[in-house]
């Protein structure tokens, strides 16, 4: 997999952009579903396999490659139509009101007992959108949550197994929240290319 195939991909997702009013369709058949850009099949599913594995989650329910790993290209707006290459990231989103039921409430007794940490108001405004970013979780002793998920996400990349890419993944309190950023991106792209 190269740029020929990754400007392959983002020429097809602006037909795409043109031919499908409906953000939702695209983001259903495009963003969240089908064939992966950077993973092989089988390691697509293997990927998924080992983080449904390690946090309890169903595989083909809780667990999507997103950004551009999945499509080839970034639809973010801070990175839009940049393709995927050596020093880009894996992204991993997780749908799960459990597994972010578990994060919300360890985080508020964190708070609860007088704790401050820098990511702190981060941390609440993207919960507010209904997603946690772990690398906005406290850290240290008294946290342990983050350690042991950056832990498993680097022992994912050392494995080399799905390359040399970092791997990172965020949670989501539940499908709708991941269906309505991946919405925004998908407007945004649309916006950015009326008139052309």
């Amino acid at each position: 997999m190269g740029d020929e195939e990754a400007c392959q991909r983002l020429a097809k997702f602006k037909e795409t952009l043109h031919a499908e009013p409906s953000d939702r369709r695209i983001v259903d058949a495009r963003v969240l579903h089908g064939s992966c850009f950077a993973i092989r099949d089988e390691d697509h599913y293997s990927l998924k396999d080992e983080i449904a594995s390690e946090f309890s989650l169903k595989v083909h329910q809780d667990i999507f490659i997103v950004g551009s790993a999945k499509l080839g290209f970034s639809i973010s707006p801070n990175k839009r139509y940049r393709l995927f290459g050596d020093r880009s990231d894996i992204d991993v989103a997780i749908v799960s009101h459990d597994l972010y039921e578990k994060v919300w409430h360890e985080t508020h007794e964190y708070m609860e007992s007088g704790a401050y940490w820098e990511g702190k108001r981060d941390f609440e405004r993207y919960l507010a959108w209904g997603w946690i970013r772990p690398d906005k979780l406290p850290r240290g002793p008294s946290f342990e949550f983050t350690d042991m998920w950056w832990d498993f996400f680097r022992s994912l990349q050392r494995s080399r197994r799905y390359g040399p890419y970092k791997i990172a993944a965020a949670i989501y309190h539940d499908m709708s929240f991941l269906t309505k950023y991946q919405m925004r991106s998908v407007a945004a792209c649309r916006e950015s290319g009326k008139g052309s």
